[in-house]
């Protein structure tokens, strides 16, 4: 039978998932010769065979890829025949630019019921994998994706994985990261004097120990956990004084779905993104029942995960739920070296339960959520990172995001590479891994930027950063940058309306924006309306202090019963002297400090101990009954709306003073907000004939608000776009940095 011969490349997410194996067991079954390689992020398969079994060969590539797989595109071209004998899996190579990379992969069904199986290999084997699941993006050093290129390098295969590895019929048939407990990584049970605990089973003693009251810091894939039994109240309270985290939630981990109902309202999509392969931490609303201390979380939503590394699942057969959350210092990156973890959280934890598989890359669990029935990531981790976008720009861009919440972007080949959330970029430690993680992703990446983009606000940290480069430099409006990335993420390219509701960001002026409305598009945009600015004392001390904000904003308003904050007079008047005297303030339209003032005024939060606080319990006491809102102004001045906060504040004075329920006028508070939201926006769109709506910025975390603001815009018929997939709060801003460095350099 006539034979024909072709080359295939395949980008996309091709490596990590199986995809060659696969290709082999598709190529022996019919009857293909040639041969498949890993080529730089993509996988070349060159073949020949009759023309009824190619047809279905190519068919069944495309059309049928291993399920964790991604084509982004291929290119196919018929050759002249060589006369291949077999086909092979053969050396890869890095001839091929264009790279991806896959993301951890939370453990599979048949590797689970593999290490629960008496008569299995891996039998209770903490660090069980096949091609379909297990570590890859925390593990890799460099593509293409093999093991010499992993921290899986230093373990040698013993005859049995190497059996496994090399046999095509097998789920571990060239399976990077595998390994067997003869050959692995082990585990280590160790106090926190570094001395060895000798058990027989180290996973139940590691329970045991969590039960009797103590915290463990545990090693996953990504960094350290921060370990405890929720249900002791004792040291939910004793965990938060020792990590100085007295009211930050915490993530907890449960046994299996049933249970995360037992304690949580779970929507059918919040199942299946809790069971889905990247098990992120998923806010769900709480139930009344006590099976968990209160202190573990002390608002209205819970963050829960399901078990996703075979450790968990082995940890979870003697205990129903943990707490789970990150294990660093309060302000401090994740550990995840041992001897770093040993060193820095030995004030905190009694034990660590700890691996010997290095961790290259330190990424946190990721955070998301649903809402209009779709999953919205808030904070981008573990099984979301990288995030791989199709980017129109052949330019080298690098991104360097926000101070707070970072992340960094890259462009390259008409690919965006989104990495994981950095944390806030405070001190030298965050820095220095923030740092790190440019340099990994670079390496991997093969970057070299010819652009740099970096936020207008940026601090001596990033702007010192971006002069190691000798690429261009193109600062970036942080509001701007919001919207671009809202805008990237849905493809939009012509002027939309933007509101961005944000707590900090510098504006043009140079006065602190965050309480927007813009015009415009990638490249540019217009400032049509804002909040009217406040003076406000404190400097950043202010924004931990938000008793400093209620009494900035009480003495614009010209209200004279300061006794409303209940804080010392002595402390008042000198605030009060300063802002007479205009001494450390500054001037800002923050929707963020807004949300502040009006909680402290309630007394609901005078200081914080972590972002956004103030605003979230402010949130949580919202009676979604009520209606009502307060009046408010709106102005111009030189063309500019200019939403007048005087008369919202003097009514919720005289509400505070009148003794009305506390949620009643927060509920008043955020309808207001929704009202003029949506009027200055049906003005906006009447001036200017449009009819597209970008909402984005950190204040949109909140439900209540987002809910309404998009559900009403909706009904006035503006189409209306939010952040889903890239995060609404700062986490995003790299993205967005890379959506207008782009458009500029293209000359719009």
């Amino acid at each position: 039978m006539y034979k024909k011969r072709y080359i295939l490349k395949l980008f996309g997410i091709v490596q990590g998932v199986g995809f060659r194996p696969f290709v082999y067991k598709l190529a022996k079954e019919k009857d293909i010769k040639g041969w498949v390689k890993n080529d730089g992020g993509a996988v070349i398969i060159d073949f020949e065979g009759d023309k009824k079994n190619i047809k279905f060969f190519l068919l069944t590539i495309l059309n049928k890829p291993p399920k964790l797989s991604r084509i982004e595109k291929y290119s196919l071209k018929a050759l002249k025949n060589k006369g291949y004998k077999d086909f092979q899996i053969i050396k890869s190579s890095f001839k091929n630019n264009i790279l991806f990379l896959s993301p951890d992969i939370s453990i599979c069904d048949k590797c689970r019921e593999e290490i629960f199986d008496k008569d299995s290999n891996y039998y209770r084997y903490p660090f069980t994998n096949c091609t379909d699941c297990g570590p890859r993006y925390t593990i890799i050093k460099s593509l293409p994706y093999d093991r010499k290129n992993t921290t899986m390098e230093y373990f040698k295969m013993c005859s049995f994985c190497k059996g496994e590895y090399e046999n095509p019929l097998s789920r571990r048939f060239h399976a990077q990261p595998n390994c067997c407990k003869e050959c692995g990584p082990r585990i280590e049970l160790i106090d926190k004097f570094n001395k060895k605990i000798e058990a027989t089973d180290i996973i139940k003693h590691t329970i045991d120990l969590i039960k009797s009251g103590k915290i463990i810091a545990i090693k996953g894939i990504g960094g350290f956990h921060l370990v405890c039994d929720p249900k002791n109240e004792k040291v939910i309270k004793l965990l938060r004084k020792r990590k100085k985290r007295p009211d930050k939630p915490f993530a907890i981990m449960a046994k299996n779905i049933k249970k995360v109902k037992d304690i949580c309202n779970v929507t059918r999509k919040e199942e299946l993104v809790l069971l889905s392969e990247k098990k992120p931490i998923v806010l769900l609303k709480k139930k009344d029942k006590k099976l968990i201390s209160e202190d573990v979380s002390k608002n209205k939503y819970l963050g829960v995960m399901l078990p996703y590394t075979p450790l968990h699942l082995l940890l979870f057969e003697y205990i129903d739920y943990l707490v789970m959350t990150s294990g660093n210092l309060n302000g401090h990156p994740m550990e995840y070296k041992n001897e770093d973890a040993i060193k820095n959280l030995k004030n905190i934890v009694d034990f660590y339960l700890i691996h010997n598989r290095e961790i290259n890359m330190s990424v946190d669990d990721s955070v998301v959520k649903v809402f209009n029935n779709k999953e919205m990531v808030t904070r981008q981790g573990r099984g979301y990172s990288p995030k791989i976008i199709k980017f129109n720009e052949s330019k080298e861009i690098l991104a360097l995001g926000a101070l707070e919440k970072s992340s960094i972007s890259f462009c390259k080949n008409n690919y965006a590479y989104i990495s994981q959330y950095l944390g806030d970029i405070k001190n030298l430690d965050t820095y220095l891994e923030y740092e790190k993680t440019v340099n990994d992703f670079l390496n991997i990446f093969k970057g070299n930027p010819e652009i740099i983009a970096y936020d207008l606000h940026s601090n001596y940290s990033l702007t010192k950063l971006s002069k190691k480069y000798t690429a261009k430099k193109i600062p970036i409006q942080h509001h701007h940058a919001h919207m671009a990335s809202c805008m990237g993420e849905h493809n939009l390219y012509k002027k939309c309306i933007g509101v961005i509701y944000d707590g900090t960001g510098l504006g043009l002026d140079k006065n602190i924006w965050g309480g927007e409305f813009f015009i415009g598009d990638r490249l540019e945009f217009k400032r049509v309306g804002h909040l009217e600015n406040v003076l406000i004392q404190g400097g950043e001390k202010a924004i931990k202090e938000p008793w400093r904000i209620a009494l900035s904003y009480i003495h614009s308003v010209g209200y004279k019963n300061i006794d409303v904050i209940d804080r010392k007079i002595e402390e008042k008047k000198l605030v009060l002297n300063a802002l007479e005297n205009n001494i450390n303030c500054f001037n800002t339209s923050s929707m963020g400090r807004l949300f502040d003032c009006v909680s402290a005024i309630l007394g609901l939060r005078y200081e914080i101990t972590y972002n956004g606080q103030g605003a979230i319990e402010l949130e949580n006491i919202i009676d979604e009954d009520i209606k009502e809102t307060y009046n408010y102004l709106i102005s111009y001045d030189k063309g500019i709306i200019l939403i007048d906060y005087k008369q919202i504040i003097l009514q919720v004075l005289k509400d505070k003073k009148s003794g009305v329920n506390l949620g009643e006028i927060s509920t008043k508070f955020h309808n207001t907000i929704i009202k003029f939201t949506i009027d200055t926006v049906i003005k906006i769109s009447k001036d200017n004939n449009l009819d597209n709506v970008i909402i984005s910025g950190g204040v949109f975390q909140n439900n209540y608000l987002l809910k309404n603001i998009y559900e009403k815009l909706s009904k006035e018929g503006f189409n209306v776009f939010y952040n889903e997939k890239i995060p609404i709060n700062d986490n995003g801003i790299s993205f967005g940095q890379l959506v207008i460095a782009n458009r500029i350099v293209n000359g719009g």
